[in-house]
């Protein structure tokens, strides 16, 4: 019994250590990939296999038409670009990770995530880097 307990709380330990050094990583390659915009991001994981990563699609393409160039939207095919997508830690599609100018991941949003929701994310980051 106590065996068990032992392995279930070394696990938990090394899950935790690996998720920390992954999100380390994360914001590194967020931080890169924003410092020369200095605008907001959304880094946008999809896949042709996906249904809902279309409808998802038509969601920030209305997000972009509202915020204009101080939004920027990069696409990330997961079958294509596998490695990254590992990086990121993405589980689930779509997922859309919302980048503040300064380079931090500040929202994540894991399935379908409405228009409405990635708006009020971007405008918020207006907000906190005020």
């Amino acid at each position: 019994m106590i065996e068990r307990l032992f392995v279930t709380v070394l696990l938990i330990a090394v899950g935790t250590m690996a998720y920390r050094l992954l999100a380390q990583r994360f914001m590194r390659r967020a931080s890169t990939a924003t410092a020369a915009r200095g605008r907001a991001l959304i880094l946008y994981f999809r896949s042709d296999a996906c249904p809902p990563c279309v409808a998802q699609w038509r969601f920030l393409e209305q997000v972009q038409r509202e915020f204009g160039d101080a939004l920027a939207i990069e696409k990330i095919d997961i079958e294509r670009d596998h490695e990254q997508a590992t990086m990121y830690g993405i589980f689930t599609l779509p997922t859309t990770l919302v980048v503040g100018p300064d380079g931090a991941v500040r929202f994540t949003n894991f399935g379908l995530t409405p228009a409405r929701k990635l708006s009020a994310q971007v405008a918020q980051l207006a907000i906190l880097d005020d």
